[in-house]
């Protein structure tokens, strides 16, 4: 029987896209989350306590930057090794995040970036810049419904925002299909003290990439995190995990293939102007079929409206 391997062009959009989410930091403000996973698309959000939506009318807007580079992935097994051939992958993006309250208890969310890759390899160097995966979220807590609580819930949705490559030498920027998720979040604040507890959890369904045939497995997530205030510092320090399906590859079943990532991730920001500045390093810690890249995010966020 022909054992069929996943086609090389979905391969380097696996490492793209895992890059660009380990270095696009997983923090996000609990009034306005990110959209993507664990790790989460949206570099450089601090956490804020309590999980709550917006005030109606008030939003922010980020610009960030990151860099990510990565010789190593986590094997089948769980034990990272290099890349074939000593291959080296570099990825820089940028993004513009902004979120926005509709009204008590709904707010909006969207965000689009642009990404630069840049592979070394035995055979030569290739490059590829333009729109990475385009993303959109709603977020929805019992403020909308007349009542206070600690609880939201988010719905996202994620289109390539690039198409995907027919010539299997030029490297893609997206994984090339769309993505819906749920997620259910809350937040903890312990009496008077400048300390927060936040998490989420949440499922993702992923479609197939037409063109190469291959259709991503399904992916569980979580996040989890202390943070609070020190001086004119705001600090927190988060773990993020991913555990995802077998992918289906032209059909087949790939059950060796399931991918898991654990990482955790220390933030910090500070008041600079009208804005907040805010950088994140997040720090692969064990996986399975990612790569064990580290990389580094900055961003400014001006907010108004509360």
């Amino acid at each position: 029987m022909n054992i069929t391997r996943p086609d090389p062009r979905w391969t380097t959009a696996l490492v793209t896209c895992a890059l660009l989410l380990g270095s696009g930091g997983l923090l996000t403000p609990v009034a306005a989350q990110a959209i993507c996973s664990a790790p989460h698309s949206s570099p450089t959000l601090l956490q804020s306590a309590g999980n709550r939506t917006m005030p109606a009318g008030a939003g922010w807007i980020q610009l960030s930057t990151s860099f990510n580079l990565a010789t190593e992935s986590f094997n089948p097994l769980g034990s990272r090794e290099r890349f074939i051939g000593a291959s080296e992958f570099q990825t820089q993006s940028a993004y513009l995040t902004a979120s926005y309250g509709l009204t008590d208890g709904l707010e909006i969310w969207g965000q689009v970036p642009v990404h630069r890759l840049r592979v070394e390899a035995p055979a030569g160097e290739s490059r590829s810049t333009g729109v990475g995966d385009i993303r959109a979220a709603v977020r929805v807590s019992p403020a909308l419904f007349g009542f206070e609580a600690p609880v939201a819930v988010r719905v996202g949705y994620k289109i390539p925002g690039s198409d995907f490559p027919v010539d299997a030498t030029e490297l893609p920027l997206t994984e090339g299909q769309e993505d819906f998720e749920v997620s259910l979040e809350s937040g903890w604040t312990p009496g008077s003290l400048p300390l927060y507890v936040a998490g989420w959890s949440g499922y993702r369904w992923r479609a197939e990439n037409e063109q190469s045939r291959h259709r991503p497995g399904n992916e569980w997530f979580a996040h989890a995190a202390l943070g609070g205030t020190f001086r004119s510092l705001s600090w927190e320090l988060g773990v993020d995990a991913l555990w995802g399906e077998a992918p289906l590859d032209q059909g087949i079943r790939l059950t060796s293939q399931k991918r898991k990532l654990i990482q955790v991730v220390p933030t910090l920001a500070t008041a600079v102007g009208p804005g907040l500045l805010e950088a994140t390093v997040p720090v692969p810690v064990s996986g399975r079929n990612l790569p064990a890249g580290y990389g580094a995010s900055i961003g400014y966020r001006l907010l108004w409206g509360g």
